[in-house]
């Protein structure tokens, strides 16, 4: 990330209003930290469950299609 994008993030996120940044949370950065915390005390990594993409995206259109009128 270069020092202009932080720059526009940092002016993007005072102009919005009712928003407390310290209250904002990278859940990203946080899953992304346990497996390395892990590691690093010499704990086993878990298997990650592997997604079923047909039944995600089944589910989703089946979601998107309720918010559709019948014609």
């Amino acid at each position: 990330m270069t020092e202009r994008e932080l720059e526009l993030a940092e002016l993007l996120m005072h102009s919005l209003v009712g928003v407390e940044i310290q209250e904002l949370h990278d859940e990203y950065a946080a899953a992304l930290e346990q497996p390395v915390v892990a590691k690093m005390a010499g704990e086993g990594l878990e298997e990650p469950v592997p997604a079923d993409l047909m039944a995600a995206l089944e589910a989703g259109i089946r979601a998107a299609n309720r918010g559709i009128p019948k014609s």
